[in-house]
């Protein structure tokens, strides 16, 4: 729903603007999609701006995801006690083989609407299920089709295609080697001819896993992105147990290749230099937590990160393993953090140096810094763009609430959300998701629908991963850990 104004009264109002802090008590008026003024007993500016009671609730800016593999929506809780090698095996190496279009399409669509549904107003989907080009094309509509804002990155990363033509519709494997490279091309001109800060959907680039490819490809990939004017440049790096020892954002920065444009995921092993070398550049890191903590990727990066004055944010990463939920992320990287910095030996702590408010930052602020968007969103600001989220604090679990953000932080739950807005849409009502980028094109936008055909696609990738022999899988996750030392 796109209404002229909104209106939201009487309600608590976390701003995240280091000038504001919180008010209590507070309305803020959003005209089109532009915060237009935050203060009290605004007036209601027409009988058709549409007014939000926000009284026991707290207002505060939507969450900014920074590192998700939407596709994998079909896929939930298959991951949930893999670890990364089981992952590598059995998600990427053998069900990613076994999408078609149409799952795909779907898997971004309720991916996103997921997203939307637990407040997450903004993310980047680094995209690595180009199977081909009707893959690309539905990746992008499904996005679309759910009103969020990102930047879809398109993924480099080669799904093994096995022999059974059956299991992958439109496979463009047996064409060139690089047909990736010119798909994404076509993708960046086709479908983001305009690919600046403003449009709410913008192209960005994922190359092949950058450590577990030489060097000079890694190089040549990121380039090749930069060059089609790619928003963002997304990769999996210095992931713990797991890092090559080669150092790659040491490279990278030798090669003038770091900038702003560049946020990377996972880097529990970088080291002090790296980072500083990404603070100096304007490149940013993404912790994800809960796959990190679970699949030996190391000690989520995001505290040390800032501690060398680099942009940290925070990711779901995989809902075949965990909720795109970023309330479950915070929680678990501050509580591990804290657990960390206490040790296992007395004396504890007598205070805490890790805060709610800064695991919030990096979950807003943080994530819109990191994506070139801190000047349109992240904040509730007069001027920036309508992302935000209306939190009621009327349930056992949120009554009462003492302080905004540690109630964010600590209590809060997707299904305390009632209202979501992007870019001035209305996403969330009532606590009801609403579809009206689906309804302008005609379809039918029935969540029930949606969901039976969620589990019917997820129904065939599994029927027909079966045609997907072990040995095979088994020798393609051993040819992509082959350098790690394991």
């Amino acid at each position: 729903m796109m209404a002229s104004s909104v209106l939201f009264k009487n309600a608590t109002v976390v701003t995240m603007d280091e000038a504001v802090g919180v008010l209590e008590h507070c309305d803020v008026l959003i005209e089109g999609n532009i915060i237009k003024c935050v203060g009290c007993s605004l007036e209601r500016p027409s009988a058709e701006t549409v007014v939000i009671d926000g009284t026991n609730s707290i207002l505060s800016p939507g969450f900014v995801d920074t590192h998700r593999h939407v596709w994998q929506q079909q896929l939930r809780t298959i991951a949930g006690d893999f670890t990364i090698f089981e992952y590598g095996a059995n998600i990427r190496n053998k069900f990613g083989s076994c999408y078609t279009s149409h799952d795909v399409y779907l898997a971004e669509l309720c991916g996103a609407l997921e997203s939307i549904d637990a407040g997450t107003t903004c993310l980047l989907d680094h995209s690595h299920i180009m199977n081909s080009p009707a893959h690309s094309n539905a990746a992008v509509a499904g996005l679309r089709a759910s009103g969020i804002r990102g930047v879809f990155c398109y993924g480099a990363y080669p799904n093994p295609v096995f022999a059974n033509p059956a299991v992958s519709d439109g496979s463009a494997e047996h064409r060139t080697d690089d047909w990736r490279r010119e798909d994404a091309k076509r993708v960046r001109e086709e479908h983001f001819a305009s690919n600046g800060p403003d449009s709410l959907l913008r192209f960005g680039y994922a190359p092949t896993e950058m450590e577990r490819t030489p060097l000079e490809q890694t190089i040549e990939e990121i380039r090749f992105g930069q060059s089609i004017g790619s928003a963002l440049i997304t990769g999996h790096v210095a992931m713990g147990p797991l890092d090559r020892g080669i150092h790659l954002v040491r490279s990278l920065d030798d090669q003038s290749l770091l900038d702003s444009r560049m946020l990377l995921s996972h880097g529990a092993s970088l080291t002090p230099a790296e980072l500083t070398a990404l603070a100096n550049s304007g490149a940013s890191v993404s912790s994800t937590p809960s796959t990190e903590l679970q699949m030996g990727m190391g000690l989520p990066v995001a505290f040390k990160a800032e501690s060398h004055g680099c942009t940290a944010s925070i990711g779901a990463d995989i809902t075949s393993n965990n909720p795109a939920d970023m309330f479950d992320q915070m929680r678990l990287l501050l509580q591990c953090q804290r657990y960390v910095d206490a040790g296992d030996v007395p004396p504890c702590p007598q205070t805490l140096n890790r805060r709610c408010a800064q695991v919030l930052r990096m979950a807003t602020v943080g994530g819109s810094k990191g994506m070139g968007l801190e000047a349109l969103t992240g904040t509730i600001t007069p001027g920036k763009r309508a992302d935000m989220i209306l939190t009621r604090c009327d349930s056992l679990r949120m009554t009462p609430v003492h302080d905004p953000v540690i109630a964010l932080v600590m209590y809060a739950h997707s299904s305390d959300i009632t209202h979501v807005l992007v870019d001035g849409a209305v996403l969330k009502s009532e606590g009801e998701l609403q579809l009206p980028y689906l309804q302008r094109d005609g379809k039918e936008a029935s969540l029930p629908k949606l969901l039976k055909d969620l589990r019917t696609s997820a129904e065939g990738i599994l029927e027909r991963s079966k045609l997907v022999a072990e040995a095979e899988r088994a020798k393609s996750v051993r040819e992509y850990f082959k350098h790690s030392g394991t």
